[in-house]
């Protein structure tokens, strides 16, 4: 999930995703091979690790036909979260609705809420984080709120947030960060942070047919 492949299973060709449900306190690896367990679901996946994608722990279950449900844990933010993949729409949101009243992971007006309250608090470290989960949680369609949080990262002068906000823009792959992410693989003053604009671009670039 980190950087610029996301959080991705292979269950073929799928019609719907959902947003990354990240969750809070809830679920330990135990608890949620438990879940899973409990739900009855074939494992078709089950990987400690995938360092190319960035994922730490790596989960994906076969729901119901055409539906399944990845777990994974992001090695640059820690954060855990569910993803759904399938057909038809309404059974993606059915269970998405499900995993939500259930286990309540962060609503989207939390994620945002958590950067504001960061930025108020100057917890440069709580920032940090509440930055890259915003990017991992965004919807998929574009979001000005989230655009608008993980945009000042980026603008802002401590070199750590610049990174959260330019990470947190792999995750989502919005086209409007483009400009953004090109004045900093152009601009910044921090050679590692301008070759990671670079290498998202390229990974957009690849992603939309682009040389």
């Amino acid at each position: 999930m980190t950087g610029v492949t996301g959080m991705t299973g292979k269950p073929g060709k799928p019609e719907y995703r959902s947003r990354r449900l990240i969750l809070k306190d809830w679920g330990s690896e135990e608890e949620v091979m438990q879940f899973g367990a409990e739900g009855g679901w074939e494992v078709l996946v089950d990987e400690a690790s995938d360092i190319r994608q960035g994922i730490v722990r790596n989960v994906i279950w076969r729901v119901a036909p055409g539906l399944v449900l990845q777990y994974a844990v992001d090695s640059r933010s820690h954060c855990s979260a569910f993803v759904l993949i399938g057909s038809p729409e309404d059974s993606v949101q059915r269970l998405q609705e499900s995993i939500e009243r259930n286990l309540q992971p962060w609503t989207l007006k939390e994620l945002v809420a958590a950067v504001d309250k960061a930025e108020r608090a100057q917890g440069a470290e709580e920032l940090y984080r509440a930055v890259l989960r915003a990017g991992i949680g965004a919807p998929r369609g574009f979001d000005k709120k989230f655009f608008t949080c993980i945009r000042r990262a980026i603008l802002g002068n401590d070199p750590r947030l610049r990174s959260a906000g330019i990470w947190a823009t792999a995750y989502s792959r919005w086209p409007e960060f483009l400009p953004l992410l090109t004045d900093v693989a152009r601009q910044d003053p921090v050679d590692s942070l301008r070759r990671d604009a670079q290498i998202i671009l390229d990974h957009y670039n690849d992603e939309q047919g682009r040389p």
